[in-house]
C-alpha cells in the first residue's frame, strides 16, 4: 500500500487534483482544464506542486475521458480535449519526478471511488455513470473494474439512441438547451437498456449535469426506465446520484489502495 499519492481527475472543463493518504484527502485543488498542450502541462505540474508540497508523495494516479493504454500509460485521444493525441501521459509524470504513475479512464475511477468509498462501498455488481462534458461509464463486476475484450467496456454514452446518433450525442444537445424533459427520456433510455443488459445492484451518477440540482431530471429518467422494464419483471433499485467529493481524482487516487 502506498501512502500520500496524488490523484488527478483531468475533464473537458476542469481538472481536480487530491492528496489522499489512503483514509483522507489531505489537500485539494481545481483548475480549468486549458485549450492548448502547453498550458495543459504547465498547469498540470502546477497543480502537483501545489500538492506535494511539504509532503512525502509515493505515487501520481490519473483519470482521464478517452481510449487509454492502460500498460503504457498513453491517452491514445479524448474526446473531450482535442488536442489531445497519443499523448504519453504516465511518462510526462515520470519525467517531471515521479516515479510511480498509473493512468485510467476517468469513468473508471469515478466507479471505482464509488465502489471502495461511496454508496456502492461493497457491492458486487453496480454500474458508475459520469454525465458532463459527455457520457462516461464503469462497470464493477464482482468486485473489479470490467473491460471487456478490448477495453471498451461501460461506454454507454457511444451506444446507439437511433440509427445515426448515439446516446452522447443527444444527450449534449438536450443538455445545451437546457431540456429537462428530452434528458429525462434520454437518460432513462440509458437507464433501461443497462438493466436490460447487466442488471446491476445498482447505478451510480456522477457528474457536473447529474449533480445540477436546477436541472431536475433524474426523478424523470428513473420513473420511465420503471415503466419500460415492466414486461422484464426487473425491478430497477438504487439509482443514486454521487455523494462523494471529488470522485473522480479519488478513485485515480485508488488506483494505487486497491487490492
Amino acid at each position: 500500500m502506498q501512502n500520500n499519492v496524488i490523484g488527478i481527475d483531468i475533464g473537458g472543463t476542469k481538472i481536480n487534483g487530491v492528496l489522499f493518504d489512503g483514509k483522507k484527502v489531505l489537500k485539494e485543488l481545481e483548475i480549468k482544464t486549458p485549450d492548448n498542450l502547453f498550458d495543459f502541462e504547465k498547469n498540470l505540474l502546477k497543480l502537483t506542486d501545489f500538492l506535494s508540497a511539504n509532503a512525502k508523495v509515493s505515487a501520481v494516479g490519473v483519470g482521464m475521458a478517452g481510449l487509454i493504454d492502460l500498460k503504457t500509460g498513453v491517452v491514445k485521444y479524448s474526446p473531450n480535449i482535442k488536442f489531445i493525441k497519443n499523448f504519453q501521459l504516465a511518462k510526462f509524470f515520470k519525467l517531471n519526478g515521479y516515479k510511480n504513475v498509473r493512468v485510467d479512464n476517468d469513468a473508471k475511477c469515478f466507479a471505482r471511488a464509488e465502489n471502495m468509498l461511496g454508496q456502492g462501498r461493497g457491492v458486487k455488481n453496480m454500474v458508475g455513470i459520469t454525465l458532463g462534458t459527455g457520457i462516461g461509464g464503469g462497470i464493477i463486476f464482482n468486485g473489479e473494474i470490467y473491460r471487456g475484450a478490448r477495453f471498451g467496456a461501460g461506454e454507454f454514452g457511444h451506444m446507439m439512441f437511433s440509427s445515426k446518433e448515439t446516446i452522447e450525442s443527444v444527450f449534449q444537445k438536450a443538455r445545451d438547451k437546457q431540456d429537462n424533459k428530452a434528458l429525462a427520456e434520454i437518460i432513462g433510455v440509458l437507464f433501461t437498456n443497462i438493466y436490460r443488459a447487466i442488471d446491476p445492484d445498482c447505478i451510480i451518477l456522477g457528474g457536473g449535469v447529474a449533480t445540477d440540482k436546477s436541472r431536475n431530471f433524474i426523478n424523470q429518467a428513473k420513473a420511465f426506465c420503471k415503466k419500460n422494464l415492466l414486461a422484464y419483471k426487473i425491478e430497477p433499485k438504487n439509482i443514486l446520484v454521487s455523494k462523494l467529493k471529488n470522485a473522480g481524482a479519488l478513485g485515480a487516487a485508488l488506483l494505487f489502495f486497491q487490492t
